[in-house]
């Protein structure tokens, strides 16, 4: 009976830390944890594809963009509104953005096509969302990686 009380109670124990080490840092709890200016520092398919058409097949589509490219900011404001810029010299557009799903998508209406980050994992100022894309013939899943500036 002891033993039956003293390994209850390391379980017990066990689930009072595992518990208590679990962050919201994972959660996006509302738009409070969205609004800013992030930085898109990553974009990459689960199927390698020719993306930029040089005849190669690759996964790491950030990758075949040049340095003036990958500068690609995006501003969430209050209110589903904001602005994003890709290109060293680029001007700014409007976009709308709106979390949808429990928080769980990231809906962001740009001028050339909607991007819908599904599957959010919001880290330490790290934003990681899922968007399914159909090219040649078949979807597939694009991961972006935005870093708050």
């Amino acid at each position: 009976m002891l033993k039956k009380i003293f390994t209850l109670s390391l379980l017990l124990v066990a689930a009072i830390f595992v518990l208590s080490s679990c962050t919201k840092s994972d959660v996006i709890s509302n738009e409070n944890d969205i609004t800013g200016t992030w930085a898109v520092t990553g974009i990459r398919s689960n199927i390698a594809n020719d993306w930029d058409g040089d005849g190669y097949s690759e996964t790491n589509i950030y990758g075949t963009y040049s340095t003036c490219q990958r500068d690609i900011v995006l501003v969430f404001d209050y209110n589903g509104r904001g602005q994003r810029r890709q290109g060293c010299n680029a001007n700014w557009q409007n976009l709308s953005w709106q979390l949808l799903n429990n928080n769980h998508t990231l809906y962001i209406g740009i001028p050339d096509g909607d991007i819908n980050l599904n599957n959010l994992r919001f880290g330490a100022n790290t934003i990681q969302g899922d968007d399914t894309v159909y090219s040649n013939g078949r979807n597939y899943t694009v991961t972006y990686t935005l870093q708050r500036r």
